[in-house]
């Protein structure tokens, strides 16, 4: 993934977790039937929209965070896309859970959620421990 995309994708991925941040609130404050009334529903899709929305911010900042470190071009392809990845994940994961849930648990799709976040996490230990002059992965 090139750094304008990454960075464009990002933020994409802010607008989209906000909007179902502002449909969420219009569900509740509507008090539209099945959404606001279930609570495990609106609990997942409030986590969905949380979650989402701040790791999209910290796909912005790790934009930024590589190219002022000088992450070598083949580490920072991978990073970023690990990094979007999971972002896109753990905040789809929560809402899809949410949508899909049974009685008392959230549905099959929250299982997503932790590959996401460690996706996330394996993205942000990269950024910070590759130097300029580390080989590429695999080389």
């Amino acid at each position: 993934m090139r750094p304008e995309r990454h960075l464009r994708w990002s933020i994409a991925l802010l607008a989209i977790f906000l909007a179902t941040g502002l449909w969420l609130e219009a569900m509740i404050g509507l008090r539209a039937e099945g959404w606001a009334d279930v609570p495990l529903r609106r609990e997942f899709l409030r986590l969905g929209h949380a979650h989402g929305g701040i790791l999209a911010l910290v796909n912005v900042g790790l934009a930024w965070a590589l190219g002022q470190l000088g992450t070598p071009e083949a580490w920072a392809g991978k990073i970023r896309l690990a990094a979007w990845s999971g972002a896109a994940l753990v905040g789809a994961g929560f809402i899809a859970g949410g949508l899909m849930h049974g009685p008392t648990d959230p549905g099959p799709p929250i299982l997503v959620v932790p590959a996401g976040a460690l996706l996330l996490l394996s993205s942000l230990v990269a950024t910070a421990l590759v130097r300029p002059d580390d080989r590429p992965p695999g080389g």
